[in-house]
């Protein structure tokens, strides 16, 4: 058990050292990942519904879910560690190295090559997910799903309606829609 807690724990460091824009960009390492501690993506896919309603980042919470689902929760404990400690060490690095070389042209075309590819990583994310949440059972597309989906997505992105009142009704709806 040792042993696997910390490849948990190996693994979060490394997602949490190579994830420059937030959880949502590590999403598609750790889906990737998530076959390899007998994680599926349906169980990723309940992640980020369940992340809606649990407070805390999403990549803290998808370490401890996945570290959990594989070894309870001393695999919990150790990939929250994993992916938690990159982010206090480079935040004290980096804060320094920001502060000294603000005005250097090299660091800013560092940080403006990393933006649209940090944008890519979320779609890639989103549409991973999607694929996992729109299709039945059945293999076909979830009309119901799929009319949430878009209601949530342009209700949200035109009125700017709460994403937690969003998030419940949604799954009121789907408790009467889908159950």
């Amino acid at each position: 058990m040792m042993i696997k807690c910390f490849r948990l724990f190996y693994t979060f460091v490394k997602f949490g050292f190579l994830s420059f824009g937030g959880g949502y960009v590590m999403l598609p390492m750790i889906i990737s990942e998530a076959q390899s501690f007998s994680v599926s993506a349906a169980q990723i896919a309940d992640l980020y519904a369940l992340d809606m309603l649990v407070p805390g980042p999403i990549s803290i919470n998808a370490a401890t879910y996945v570290g959990y689902l594989y070894q309870g929760i001393p695999g919990a404990v150790a990939a929250t560690l994993g992916v938690s400690l990159p982010s206090f060490i480079m935040a004290a690095a980096l804060m320094r190295i920001f502060a000294r070389y603000k005005d250097n042209g090299w660091l800013t075309g560092i940080l403006s090559g990393i933006k649209p590819a940090t944008v890519g990583m979320i779609a890639a994310s989103a549409l991973t997910i999607a694929s996992e949440v729109l299709v039945n059972p059945a293999g076909t597309i979830s009309i119901t799903c799929v009319f949430i989906f878009l209601l949530t997505a342009i209700v949200n992105i035109r009125f700017k309606v709460n994403p937690i009142l969003l998030t419940v009704l949604a799954g009121v709806t789907g408790a009467f829609m889908l159950a």
